[in-house]
């Protein structure tokens, strides 16, 4: 009787076994899921924060850019203001002086860049 006995819980482990495995595959397909949507909408949240900083920085730029301006047609006033250079005389010393500058600028790019 003493075999008969091993046989039937043998018999009663097994099927719980099986569903402990079941419960565990499933478990592991719904983390699995859980994941890829959790990954997908971090994904979403940092697009969403990258476009917000873009639109912000490029505002900040445009601002930036028109303030410059505002600022270089006021030393070209105040060159005016001061020296016995007309006008156009100092936008062109302004504008000169922008001009080599920015050109010094672009050849030191390209070497950095070389």
């Amino acid at each position: 009787m003493d075999s008969g006995h091993y046989a039937s819980e043998s018999r009663t482990i097994e099927p719980h076994l099986g569903g402990l495995v079941t419960g565990i595959l499933n478990d592991v397909k719904e983390l699995v899921a859980d994941g890829a949507t959790l990954a997908k909408l971090e994904v979403r949240d940092e697009l969403r924060k990258a476009k917000l900083a873009a639109v912000e920085a490029g505002v900040g730029v445009g601002i930036m850019a028109v303030g410059g301006i505002l600022l270089l047609v006021m030393l070209v006033h105040l060159l005016a203001a001061l020296t016995t250079v007309p006008l156009w005389g100092c936008y062109g010393i302004v504008g000169g002086i922008l001009v080599i500058l920015g050109g010094v600028l672009l050849v030191a790019g390209k070497r950095t860049v070389a």
